[in-house]
């Protein structure tokens, strides 16, 4: 959820449902993703809006008070399996209620609640649109983790959202250069999501190269799987 300000901090607002710090937040991401993992700023910026652009959080519940909230984790619960055998969702039944309990709209994983584009399942430019054209006030989702929703509540943005990282591209003064080229010119930012796509799930500690991958278990995007179906 990031860091949170001090109640002492200049830009502590207690009218806020939450005072998670965007910059402070940038810092985490630069000592994940470069410090920790390799990752250049640009190619941080590339592999957040890219990943974001695609898919959606899952937290349209509030557990509070059930024995999926339990902690610590009992292997049991909203995180990543619901009870064995109950062919239910994550939350098995108690998020909503009839045949879409713990489905759907109802899925309740990270907590966080809705999807980051307007068009979650079709690659496209919102990610970077939204985060430079919308003012991101804090915000707290069903599940009840703080996130990011646009002021502007008639916004055609108005129905996605940040998480504090998110916001952190914008907040800092390296991330945000990167973040307003993105915006500009969606060329380059397809190609430099490729080139970091393609070498995050291609290198590794044992395959440090480009072509590591490859060399060592051959081409592994071959589909002649396909000739198999009947």
């Amino acid at each position: 959820e990031g860091p949170e300000l001090k109640s002492t901090a200049d830009r502590y607002n207690s009218n806020f449902v939450h005072n998670r710090s965007p910059k402070l937040s940038a810092l985490e991401v630069r000592d994940t993703f470069r410090d920790r993992m390799g990752w250049t700023d640009r190619e941080t910026v590339a592999l957040i809006g890219g990943g974001h652009t695609l898919g959606r959080t899952h937290g349209n519940c509030n557990l509070t008070g059930t024995k999926w909230a339990q902690a610590p984790y009992n292997n049991v619960g909203p995180y990543f399996e619901a009870t064995p055998g109950s062919l239910r969702g994550p939350t098995d039944g108690t998020c909503g209620t009839g045949a879409e309990a713990g489905r759907g709209k109802n899925t309740v994983s990270s907590g966080f609640e809705g999807p980051w584009t307007r068009s979650p399942s079709r690659w496209n430019y919102d990610f970077f649109d939204a985060l430079l054209s919308e003012e991101w006030v804090p915000a707290k989702s069903p599940y009840g983790a703080d996130q990011w929703h646009t002021r502007n509540e008639t916004s055609k943005f108005a129905r996605t959202m940040r998480l504090t990282a998110d916001v952190s591209l914008v907040a800092d003064k390296i991330y945000r250069p990167i973040v307003e080229e993105y915006a500009a010119d969606h060329a380059q930012f397809d190609a430099d999501f490729a080139d970091a796509w393609f070498k995050l799930v291609h290198r590794s500690e044992d395959h440090p190269h480009k072509d590591d991958l490859e060399k060592d278990a051959g081409v592994c995007t071959s589909f002649e799987f396909t000739t198999l179906l009947p």
